[in-house]
């Protein structure tokens, strides 16, 4: 299946449907027995209050929860039907040299921020001395030392770029736009690594295979391509995240003690990803379970993996309804952070959730995230969590509408669309648009390389 076979349906949505069952899916097993059962081993052996959980299994909570599910998919399909007859037409190629520019000033801009951290070797990634707990503290001073526009460029920008260069690589056969994009991927992946994070290195993986199935390869070739190397990316970072002591012993248990996978300050716009949400760990012997050995505990071991991965994000979603059904604790809707110009909100939906589901957690702020749809009733109540719903799935529905072409622009504008849909399900409307991994940085460079290209045709026209 190529470009066209693809087109016939909106991708984006589909993406959008997909992560958000993937990773709040499970919520629909929390009000039964069965779920409630699950999180009840998650946590053990701290207790899972389902007896405040007044909300569990609600009116409330089943429209909340699949809100995203009906709204989203009926706006993008309306919006891209009324936008259906719109083109845009570029007949301007884009010369090579603007794409390379930009993405060499902003992999120039983020090396330099990385060396001032003190993190351009990426050792603290890798470093067997360093314990999870550690590295996790490291990444958050990170956080705080990059500053927003790293974040924007890695996240973002810089991913959007390398697609626009393979996809331009493929169809016009251009070795340079090829050659590019490979040096772009391996130093996104080395800065990404480098801060200390799986989530982002595979999601970048993930939308070069994206890009591959778009610009014509397959959808088997690319699919096999794309877990090639995530996998073998996965299991790199995954070996090197504790220290000794720890894979002697009971990693997963270290990782339930220690601290979030991805804790951050206020309303960071750092860490979106499902790799930010709890610190879900598995339960070990300590926790009262039967120690196994061979099949049987490898077997053991895999379900407490399984069930910590489902439940991941999940298990926020009673939290967000039960909280936030108070209207005097909703926060207001959440403050674009574009730039840092703003101060941090003191209401901030994500980490109030945490420290509510973790109060053990005290050393550092934790974000147990939520898609636009529950983050829009903990911010503003049932009204705002439609509207923002809304609004999410209308930009989806434009941005399909006006990437139909197959050309190198629009392939990537289409993947842009697509990480856009991932978000939405992760995190508040504000944030999908202007936080570092909002849709304005993601369309930011194509749009540059479009004002300098048409910039440079009307000065060569005079």
């Amino acid at each position: 299946m190529g470009f066209r076979k693809l087109r016939r349906f909106n991708l984006a949505v589909g993406v959008a449907v997909t992560a958000y069952i993937a990773t709040s899916g499970a919520a629909a097993l929390i009000p039964f027995s069965f779920g409630q059962e699950q999180l009840r081993l998650l946590f053990f052996p701290q207790e899972v209050p389902y007896a405040w959980m007044t909300t569990l299994g609600s009116a409330t909570y089943w429209l909340l929860f699949l809100l995203t599910l009906v709204i989203v998919p009926i706006a993008a399909i309306a919006t891209e039907k009324i936008f259906a007859s719109a083109t845009v037409s570029f007949p301007d190629e884009v010369p090579l040299w603007i794409p390379l520019v930009l993405s060499g000033a902003m992999i120039a801009f983020c090396v330099h921020r990385l060396a001032q951290a003190g993190g351009l070797s990426a050792s603290a990634a890798w470093d067997q001395s360093l314990c999870y707990q550690d590295k996790i503290l490291r990444r958050v001073e990170l956080f705080k030392l990059l500053g927003n526009h790293y974040f924007s460029f890695v996240y973002s920008s810089l991913p959007i770029v390398a697609c626009y260069l393979l996809a331009r690589g493929l169809l016009t056969r251009e070795k340079i736009a090829l050659g590019a994009c490979a040096g772009v991927s391996l130093i996104v992946l080395w800065l990404d690594v480098a801060t200390i994070q799986k989530a982002p290195a595979l999601l970048y993986v993930l939308v070069l295979g994206l890009t591959l199935a778009l610009s014509g390869c397959g959808l088997v070739r690319s699919a096999c391509a794309t877990i090639a190397v995530g996998g073998t990316i996965y299991v790199a970072l995954a070996l090197s995240q504790f220290c000794g002591v720890e894979n002697r012993g009971h990693p997963e248990r270290t990782a339930l003690e220690s601290s979030p996978l991805a804790s951050h300050p206020g309303p960071s716009p750092m860490v979106p990803l499902a790799e930010s949400s709890s610190v879900l760990g598995s339960p070990s012997a300590a926790d009262g379970e039967p120690s196994e050995s061979g099949f049987h505990g490898g077997l053991a071991k895999a379900i407490r993996i399984l069930r910590s991965s489902v439940f991941r994000m999940a298990v926020g979603i009673p939290y967000y309804v039960q909280i936030f059904s108070d209207p005097d604790q909703r926060c207001g809707i959440v403050r674009p952070t574009l730039g840092g110009l703003l101060a941090p909100q003191p209401c901030y939906p994500a980490t109030k959730v945490f420290a509510v589901i973790y109060p053990a957690i005290t050393y550092t702020t934790g974000s147990q995230p939520a898609g636009v749809s529950l983050s829009g009733y903990a911010e503003g109540g049932p009204f705002y969590a439609v509207l923002a719903t809304a609004i999410a799935g209308s930009l989806i529905g434009l941005i399909s509408a006006l990437t139909r072409r197959n050309d190198p622009m629009s392939i990537a504008m289409q993947v842009a669309g697509c990480l856009y849909a991932y978000y939405m399900t992760q995190v508040p409307l504000t944030a999908t648009l202007l936080d570092s991994y909002g849709l304005v940085w993601l369309i930011a460079p194509l749009v540059a390389m479009r004002a300098l290209t048409w910039m440079i045709s009307i000065n060569l026209q005079k």
